[in-house]
């Protein structure tokens, strides 16, 4: 009897160790079919069970840009804002101003600050031309001129300069600048520009830039292009924006259509620089262009030295993100 009764609870204990196991593994199983049903949604699943392939270039900082001839042609831009300000001009009664007269005046001024070793933000220098304008036209004196018409005419110039670079933008600016984020979202990018043109106030690629720095600002002029005063106040913005960045772990890239003013002086202060040339460069000068023989001389001399800095080259913007890789790599 007793061996019966042994022989019965070896039985049960084996049963309920069968039923335990059963169980254990049902519950693993289902644990399993529940990760794999998860699997394509399941960011936790698939960091779990895969291993990120290693980066195959360098992780890029910064990319700034020059503006005029870079995103958008200057031409027709500047065209356009010329077209805007005589127009508002003629509003306040004066039907006869003419673009051709404030180009010349532009250019009496600055021979005067030549001569006198003086310097004028284009800003100012665009407004005493339309001052001066307004002079020819009628008997008043610089001091009797209304400030508030001269600020109007050249708010009107500067706001139809911003809608005019938006509409005319190159027509793979948009597409680079989205490839640009989509493989570099970690990436800063701003604008380097002489000029008054600023991303910032052109809805088609606002979005895109973080910053803008002028040869205007205050703290930068009279450092313009091709001084590497401008390029040093942008290196400051961008470490204000990413404080952790060590200047000797940077990779910053510049792309201009400059030789002078972006490519060498960019690269003079840290950047790769990338040339955006045309297949066909204009070799005359615009109508509104107020350089002289002597300092178009001097830019060709710059551009000459400049060459041995271009890091890529490129014939239009979706031509950008191969060329950036290409320098990530540290291929030419």
């Amino acid at each position: 009897t007793t061996t019966m009764a042994q022989n019965k609870g070896v039985k049960v204990s084996t049963v309920h160790d069968l039923l335990r196991r059963s169980y254990n593994i049902v519950k693993m199983m289902t644990l399993l079919l529940t990760v794999f049903l998860a699997w394509p949604n399941s960011n936790v699943a698939v960091q779990a069970f895969t291993t990120p392939a290693a980066p195959t270039h360098k992780r890029l900082h910064l990319l700034t840009f020059d503006l005029d001839d870079t995103i958008f042609p200057i031409g027709p831009v500047v065209a356009e804002a010329n077209d805007a300000m005589i127009s508002r001009l003629q509003t306040f009664g004066y039907t006869d101003a003419n673009n051709d007269e404030i180009v010349a005046a532009s250019k009496r001024i600055r021979n005067e600050l030549r001569e006198a070793g003086e310097a004028l933000t284009y800003t100012d220098l665009r407004k005493q031309s339309i001052r001066r304008e307004i002079m020819r036209l009628t008997d008043l004196q610089h001091h009797q001129v209304d400030d508030s018409i001269v600020e109007d005419v050249f708010d009107s110039w500067l706001s139809t300069r911003h809608a005019s670079a938006d509409k005319h933008l190159f027509s793979d600016c948009v597409d680079a600048l989205e490839a640009i984020q989509l493989q570099h979202p970690d990436a800063i990018i701003g604008a380097i520009t002489n000029g008054r043109g600023n991303p910032l106030f052109m809805p088609s690629v606002k979005d895109f830039f973080h910053f803008c720095v002028s040869g205007e600002d205050e703290g930068v002029f009279p450092k313009r292009k091709p001084d590497k005063g401008i390029y040093e106040a942008a290196l400051g913005t961008f470490y204000n924006l990413r404080k952790e960045e060590s200047p000797d772990s940077l990779n910053w890239i510049h792309v201009g259509d400059d030789l002078a003013n972006d490519v060498g002086a960019a690269a003079i202060t840290g950047a790769k620089s990338i040339w955006l040339s045309a297949e066909e460069e204009e070799s005359d000068l615009p109508i509104w262009s107020t350089a002289t023989k002597e300092e178009m001389e001097r830019r060709a001399m710059l551009n000459d030295s400049a060459k041995k800095y271009v890091s890529s080259k490129i014939s239009s913007l979706n031509e950008l993100e191969s060329a950036v890789i290409h320098i990530l790599t540290g291929e030419r």
